[in-house]
Parts: C-alpha cells; structure tokens; sequence
C-alpha cells in the first residue's frame, strides 16, 4: 500500500491488487496514523456492499456513529 500526502494537502492511499484480495479474505488493513497527520490507527475494510461491512464491524464490536 501506498501512503502519500500531496502538496495541496489531499492524502493519497494506493491499493495493490494483493491488498484488495487480502481484504477479501477479511484481513484488514490497519497502520499508524501519525505519520499523515492523523492520531490514531487507520483501518481499511472490504465489503461486497456498505451493509455487508457495517454487518461486519458491529460483529467485530468495532463500530461508533
């Protein structure tokens, strides 16, 4: 995965093909934050659909609206 924060300011996260089979496989990415700016984890997530990933995450106990 690439990490990137441009010159105007847009941060810029690149997904390898192994990374989307990965996540398919329900291993998601997780990394520090920090060195983009942002204090905490950053988590990426697949999903078939925005139901099936939030189905996921409140089976996870991971979930805050």
């Amino acid at each position: 995965m690439i990490k990137a924060i441009l010159s105007n300011g847009t941060m810029v996260l690149g997904l390898s093909a192994i990374n989307i089979e990965r996540m398919k496989e329900g291993k998601p990415i997780l990394f520090d934050g920090r060195p983009l700016g942002y204090q905490g984890l950053i988590g990426i997530c697949y999903g078939e659909t925005e139901e099936q990933i939030i189905k996921d995450l409140k089976e996870a106990g991971e979930t805050r609206q």
